[in-house]
């Protein structure tokens, strides 16, 4: 059993798992970002405050949001007047 423990903690199965989870957490990112809509009786600083948590999941696993494409966003994400 030693063997296989220490067969799992080799540098490129543990790359592997590290890209693996970056890999997940991005199109979990990704998909918090496509539905991203501002909910019933949600501030706009909240709202804002939500959408910035997102985009910096984004930032810390190098893969940013550029600002235009945030605008773009928030703007969508307001309900209709």
């Amino acid at each position: 059993m030693q063997i296989c423990l220490r067969d799992l903690d080799t540098p490129s199965s543990t790359h592997e798992r590290t890209s693996q989870v970056k890999r997940a957490k991005i199109d979990l990112l990704c998909s918090q970002y496509e539905i991203f809509t501002m909910h019933d009786n949600e501030t706009i600083y909240d709202m804002v405050k939500r959408f910035t948590k997102i985009t910096n999941g984004f930032t810390s696993l190098g893969d940013a949001v550029d600002n235009d494409q945030k605008v773009r966003m928030v703007i969508r994400a307001l309900p209709p007047s």
